[in-house]
């Protein structure tokens, strides 16, 4: 059984695809994304959220901090959306930040939540780091910690 007790302080980011026109992400729309009720990008594109296992620190953060559910009140309000006729919520469950990297990547609609941390390596070299409201990791007053 996991348990979600204190994390030691860590601080995270949201990363998308170079290409992807936006840079930055007010934090009430990144957690409308992981809620499943923003499915879009401005564009009109799906988006595709890549999340980790539920054993890491930037799942645990995602339910804990973000969403303030648990993992299974999450999955019911995922199924939710799809019950009511809306179509499913396109999620990528991956088992590192590396992984996580590299799918976002080479997809362009997708957006991971990294630890700040995973950015200096190799696979992250590919993504674009979003600032949340104006804000990037390590600057006063950025939420993602």
């Amino acid at each position: 059984m996991l348990q979600y007790g204190a994390e030691p302080a860590r601080s995270f980011a949201a990363v998308v695809h170079q290409s992807n026109a936006i840079n930055n992400l007010r934090f009430r729309d990144l957690l409308a994304m992981f809620e499943g009720t923003n499915r879009e990008w401005p564009n009109g594109s799906s988006v595709v959220l890549v999340e980790r296992d539920a054993g890491s620190a930037p799942f645990r953060y995602l339910m804990l901090r973000l969403l303030n559910t648990t993992p299974g009140e999450y999955k019911r309000s995922l199924q939710n959306i799809e019950y009511r006729g809306a179509a499913p919520v396109s999620i990528k469950i991956l088992n590192s930040d590396a992984a996580a990297c590299q799918f976002v990547s080479n997809v362009p609609l997708a957006i991971a939540i990294v630890e700040t941390g995973s950015l200096a390596s190799p696979a992250c070299s590919g993504v674009q780091v979003l600032r949340i409201d104006g804000k990037l990791p390590r600057e006063e007053g950025y939420r993602l910690k």
